[in-house]
């Protein structure tokens, strides 16, 4: 379970460099996701046995995993305060940065006053009752603490704010995984402190031990998980964006055959959702061309002509059996019937939901390759389509 753990953090440590190099506001998560993962590792026996215990230092590997560990929830908590409270940031960050230096720096002077006869596997358990080894633990929980309750508000918070579900529900995982986070350090806390004052806990110290260690990786998983489902969201749109750029292509070249001056010869880089968005402007830019050569009875009949089509797909299918007849029309050199009206083009309108615009296309592109739009072509032009 430990080994799992520790490679998942490091997977997700790997998967997160590329846009932390990339993107500055990305670059707190990706420390936090590598601190912890460094501090994991620190306490595996292998690590400890073989970097670490030579250096002569008894128990010097869990000061390093709690040094780490608190720089890792305090990255944690810049991130979410960066995208929940930007605001509050700008003249935060530098005293969070000082008061986790000054955590470290009284662990560090508490753990050389603690008694250390002999390196042990769990110092939380070897400290039990003794006042300076409880210090120490209680000041690292006690940071974990405030770091994970604060951290676990303000994902929550933003996430009834964020734009799309696996957006939101990662915000929620993450929210819901330094939640156990803090009910980990409490859950320690509430322990040495009894036993500190020497009364008995409410389970015995084994029992405290497994309790501890399944709501920490319960922890550890929601936050990966937490943030590993908006990217695995944008790596579905992306393919889904990819997959409707294939399916508009057709259309595109064949109504930019007819009207090739609003092909526009900017670059737009290799994003799918870019690239789709450029074409669906242009199909529409000749949409608006070819409106003027259908007549409003010709609009009506592509209307009445949907009957069978479910009601939310109607105007695009619709759309789709008049363009053919219009494409004809202008290919085959007609003039106009008609002005074309004036029309802002919706697919710059930022308020546009892009992926109903999208599911529309497909409708159109589909309906106008379809050959029930052949047909209206024809009965709709005085030569055939």
């Amino acid at each position: 379970m430990k080994t799992a753990v520790v490679l998942a953090l490091w997977l997700v440590a790997a998967w997160r460099l590329p846009a932390a190099i990339r993107v500055q506001r990305q670059r707190p998560l990706w420390a936090a996701f590598t601190s912890v993962a460094v501090a994991c590792t620190i306490a595996r026996p292998a690590v400890k046995r073989i970097v670490i215990e030579p250096l002569g230092i008894t128990n010097l590997a869990t000061l390093l995993q709690h040094a780490v560990g608190i720089a890792g929830s305090t990255f944690v908590l810049i991130f979410v305060i960066a995208m929940a409270r930007p605001a509050a940031l700008a003249r935060g960050r530098w005293p969070l940065y000082g008061i986790a230096a000054a955590s470290i720096v009284l662990l560090a002077t508490l753990f050389a006053l603690t008694p250390r006869p002999e390196e042990v596997h769990n110092f939380f358990e070897a400290n039990l009752g003794h006042p300076t080894g409880t210090a120490y633990c209680m000041v690292f929980l006690g940071y974990l603490a405030v770091a994970m309750s604060i951290s676990s508000w303000l994902f929550w918070s933003y996430s009834r704010h964020a734009a799309g579900a696996p957006l939101r529900t990662g915000l929620r995982l993450l929210g819901a995984g330094t939640a156990f986070g803090a009910l980990y350090t409490l859950w320690r806390i509430a322990h040495m402190a009894t036993r500190l004052a020497g009364a008995e806990f409410v389970t015995d110290d084994d029992t405290t031990q497994t309790i501890a260690d399944l709501v920490e990786y319960l922890a550890i998983l929601l936050i990966v998980l937490g943030n590993s489902v908006p990217a695995a969201g944008v790596l579905w749109r992306s393919v889904t964006y990819r997959r409707a750029l294939r399916q508009v292509e057709p259309l595109w070249t064949a109504l930019t055959e007819v009207v090739p001056d609003v092909v526009l010869n900017d670059p737009v880089g290799r994003s799918p959702r870019l690239r789709l968005h450029r074409r669906l402007i242009e199909i529409w830019d000749v949409v608006l061309v070819l409106r003027a050569y259908v007549p409003a009875q010709t609009l009506d009949a592509a209307q009445t002509a949907t009957a069978g089509v479910p009601a939310p797909k109607r105007d695009a299918y619709a759309d789709g059996l008049w363009v053919r007849a219009a494409w004809a029309a202008k290919l085959r050199g007609a003039s106009p019937v008609c002005e074309s009206v004036p029309k802002v083009n919706h697919m710059d309108d930022e308020d546009t939901d892009f992926d109903a615009e999208v599911r529309s296309m497909l409708v159109m592109a589909a309906a106008y390759r379809s050959p029930a739009a052949a047909e209206f072509a024809r009965n709709h032009q005085e030569i055939p389509a």
